[in-house]
Parts: C-alpha cells; sequence; structure tokens
C-alpha cells in the first residue's frame, strides 16, 4: 500500500521540482496520455450501448482537472487551469445547446465535450474550435449511410462519442499537445 501511494506520489513530486516550464510539460503530457486511453473506452462503451454513463465520464474528467490543476500550481500560471475550465464549460455549453434544440447530441455527449473541452483548453482556443467542428466532418460518412441503409430507427442513431473523441485528438495533433 505504501508502495503504491509512493508511486503515485513520484509524478507530482518530479513536478514540483522540475523547471516551471518543464514541470508544466510533464503534467500536460500526463493530460494526453490519459485522453487516448480514456477516449478509447468511452468510445467503446458508447458503440456498445448507445450511452455514455456518468462513471465513465466523470472519473476521467475529475482526473483531467486535477492534473490541470498541478500543472497550473507548479508552472505558477493559475490562470491556466481558469482557461481550461472555462473552455470545457464553453463546449459542453454549446452540446446542450444542440442538445435542447434536438440535434441527436445526448448527454452524455455533452458531458464528453466539456472534458475533451477541458482537455484541449490546454493547447489553445482554436485547438477548442477545431475539436468542436472536427466530429461532424468526421461523422458525415457513417451519418449518410446509417440514415439510408438503416431500417428500423434505433439503428437509426449514431453513436457520437468516438467522433468526439477522435476531433479532439485530431485537434490537439494539428495544434501541437
Amino acid at each position: 500500500m505504501l508502495l503504491t501511494k509512493s508511486f503515485a506520489a513520484t509524478p507530482i513530486t518530479l513536478a514540483w521540482r522540475l523547471a516551471p516550464t518543464a514541470a508544466k510539460g510533464l503534467a500536460l503530457t500526463t493530460v494526453w496520455l490519459l485522453v487516448p486511453g480514456a477516449g478509447l473506452s468511452l468510445a467503446g462503451t458508447d458503440v456498445a450501448v448507445r450511452r455514455l454513463p456518468n462513471p465513465v465520464v466523470l472519473t476521467p474528467a475529475a482526473a483531467l482537472v486535477g492534473i490541470v490543476a498541478v500543472a497550473a500550481a507548479v508552472s505558477r500560471q493559475p490562470w491556466a487551469l481558469g482557461i481550461s475550465l472555462a473552455d470545457g464549460v464553453l463546449l459542453a455549453g454549446a452540446y446542450l445547446l444542440l442538445a435542447v434544440i434536438g440535434g441527436r447530441v445526448g448527454i452524455g455527449d455533452v458531458r464528453l465535450a466539456g472534458l475533451l473541452g477541458l482537455a484541449l483548453g490546454t493547447v489553445g482556443w482554436a485547438a477548442v474550435l477545431l475539436g468542436a467542428a472536427q466530429p461532424y466532418l468526421l461523422a458525415i460518412p457513417n451519418a449518410a449511410t446509417g440514415l439510408r441503409c438503416a431500417r428500423n430507427p434505433a439503428e437509426r442513431q449514431l453513436p457520437f462519442g468516438p467522433y468526439l473523441v477522435a476531433g479532439a485528438l485530431l485537434a490537439a495533433s494539428v495544434f501541437g499537445a
């Protein structure tokens, strides 16, 4: 048990002892190691059951908030956490508006958009905007063939989580996460 706790504390201790820019880079690298792993799990869940349960979305979101907070603290840039949180809230708000209007976006997708907005906020506004638009472009081929070929209405619902994750990862790679 003690060994596990010391392994968990090692990255935080290392980040605190490094120079501010190196420590922030280490913490933000952790963000972009967590997002693909969590995103793969979330995308698989969305494809399998057509929903994104709270624990599956909120657990990585809480971890991301903690990691970004550590990055902001060790880099002595507390506004970085505020900017990332604002990006997550704005992206979740935009998807919530789409869900309310009836754009076939579920509440799980809204929560996932908030998580990905928080992560993309560490890269910059351009990444957040591209990460918001990219999923729709990626989903066009599947949506066009799915709507045309599906026989029952349940098959016509497109799991949007995989496209959200792919769009965020593409935006982060374009803008240098």
